[in-house]
Formats: structure tokens, sequence, C-alpha cells
């Protein structure tokens, strides 16, 4: 799977997908709140879903303006005992700067 980046405006849904490697595949998904993420069978969060995804970044205008003209995006995502922590960097055709957001997604049962 290649690299994916996009964004629902009518239903508010920005996803991004790093893609597998040739030796990985999808396993399943985390879902927490308005977050869904893609897991593969190495462990590795590859791809997020984000329901309502104008609230997650802060200044309104731009990020509205940013979500509908974006060019590219990519996100890291850490693993901890009772999280995820995931920093997200949007860029869009007409910005000049780039949208930062940083999440953490709490995990019911910890992860060691």
């Amino acid at each position: 799977m290649a690299k994916i980046v996009s964004y629902d405006e009518e239903n508010d849904i920005l996803s991004i997908h790093k893609g597998f490697s040739r030796d990985e595949k999808f396993k399943g998904n985390i879902d927490v709140g308005e977050l869904i993420l893609d897991v593969s069978t190495k462990g590795r969060i590859k791809g997020i879903e984000i329901i309502n995804a104008t609230k997650f970044f802060k200044d309104f205008d731009i990020r509205k303006k940013m979500l509908e003209n974006i060019v590219s995006a990519q996100f890291t995502a850490s693993l901890k005992p009772n999280r995820i922590m995931l920093g997200i960097i949007i860029k869009a055709k007409n910005v000049k700067k780039e949208i930062p957001a940083k999440i953490a997604v709490p995990l019911e049962t910890p992860v060691y």
C-alpha cells in the first residue's frame, strides 16, 4: 500500500496512511473516541483516521483552509505504557505555515 493522505470535507475526516512494507500487513484497528489507528502485524501504527479533524488543530481559520487544501501530511507515533503519542504535521497549498498537532491517545490496557 502506498502512502495516502486525504481529507473528506463533508464529513470532516482526515486520513493519513504510511503504507506497509513488504514484510508486514494490516493486523487491526485501535479505536479511541474520534481516532482510528491502523496497526500492522509488526505492531506499528501505519495509519490514522481523525473524525471531526478540524477540532484537533488550534487556529480554526487556518486549520479549515489547510485541511481543504492539503498537499501532504505526516505523523509519528510513540507507544507508552498507557498511551500512544501522535505528532502530526500538515502542509497545504497557499498556506505558508505548517499545522502541527500533538495528540495523546489513552489506552485502557497498558502496553509493555
